[in-house]
């Protein structure tokens, strides 16, 4: 049954998964939503939502966002809550001086938990000083976000998004993939903020596809931090040129360098590994080699395998779907 809920402010940190059973009531000067999604029990969801704000202007479009990707959020939440004095500018109080200090970087109350259950994150902040505050700085250095995709998204009553997330991605390796940042438009509705949150085309248990010159296969894939990043990648598409080698396999480069484990590993028609930290290999063959196996097509025969690779040079896209 439909209840409204009164907003108040906690102690805790909650990660919250969402219902779209409920609604919350808030209110924000910068964006027109005046209720959200209340929160409820949702089970496996792949996308979560971080956010930080002092008001509830980035409360507002995470919860909406969430709601659409049917995603978990979470609040982050300052040890040392901020003041209306802490956040009056140019006043040498403590959101200017955190703003002016490379190194500060304010406590949080606790992390969000789970984190390899996730392969989207969306981070929601407020600009200050034309950055992100330096809270978001201890949240990326905290936990593991290595093969995952990041959404940025910002809020603001005057400024633009500027370097404020590139300064962030600084702060992640090279197998975290970041999309543009969004500077959510002053007086955005919920149904802009779902509009924006559907075009990012995050699918909800998304399956990760291959295709092999236009004909899709069916994989197998493996629970590895390999196959985590090479998801992260397929995220925003990733096409693999390909050519024939040994007479048993196609080889193509990825583009850039996965996390890998290789070990002694004699393949079959349909195996797919990665190879050098960097490429992807398909076999319609047998080999034997030190690989990190990402997974098995099973929906092809050998002889299927052999037709399908062994004819010249082929290209492989990857996607979610």
């Amino acid at each position: 049954m439909l209840k409204k809920a009164i907003l108040f402010l906690t102690v805790f940190i909650l990660v919250l998964p969402i219902s779209g059973l409920a609604v919350d009531a808030v209110s924000s000067s910068t964006v027109n939503i005046t209720e959200v999604p209340e929160t409820a029990a949702h089970e496996d969801a792949k996308t979560l939502v971080i956010w930080f704000s002092t008001n509830d202007t980035v409360k507002a479009v995470a919860l909406t966002a969430a709601d659409v990707l049917e995603a978990d959020s979470f609040e982050i939440v300052p040890e040392q809550p901020y003041t209306e004095s802490d956040l009056a500018y140019y006043t040498d109080g403590r959101c200017d001086r955190e703003q002016a200090d490379a190194s500060a970087r304010p406590a949080i109350v606790s992390l969000p938990k789970n984190m390899e259950q996730y392969d989207v994150i969306l981070i929601g902040y407020p600009i200050w000083h034309g950055q992100a505050p330096k809270i978001l700085y201890t949240l990326l250095e905290s936990i593991d976000v290595s093969g995952k995709t990041i959404v940025p998204f910002c809020t603001s009553m005057s400024s633009g998004a500027g370097s404020s997330a590139d300064n962030l991605a600084k702060l992640t390796d090279e197998t975290t993939v970041w999309h543009e940042v969004k500077r959510i438009d002053n007086h955005s509705t919920a149904e802009q903020i779902r509009e924006w949150a559907n075009s990012l085309n995050i699918a909800k248990d998304a399956d990760m596809v291959m295709r092999i010159d236009g004909t899709p296969v069916t994989v197998s894939w493996e629970k590895n931090e390999s196959v985590k990043a090479l998801r992260a990648l397929a995220a925003n598409g990733l096409t693999i040129q390909m050519s024939k080698y040994g007479g048993f396999e196609q080889v193509g480069f990825i583009g850039q360098t996965l996390p890998s484990n290789d070990w002694e590993t004699v393949t079959s028609p349909g195996d797919i590994v990665l190879y050098a930290s960097n490429r992807l290999v398909v076999f319609y063959g047998s080999n034997s080699w030190a690989y990190t196996r990402l997974g098995i097509i099973t929906d092809k025969t050998s002889e299927e395998m052999e037709e399908l690779l062994s004819n010249g040079d082929v290209t492989v896209t990857i996607s979610m779907e």
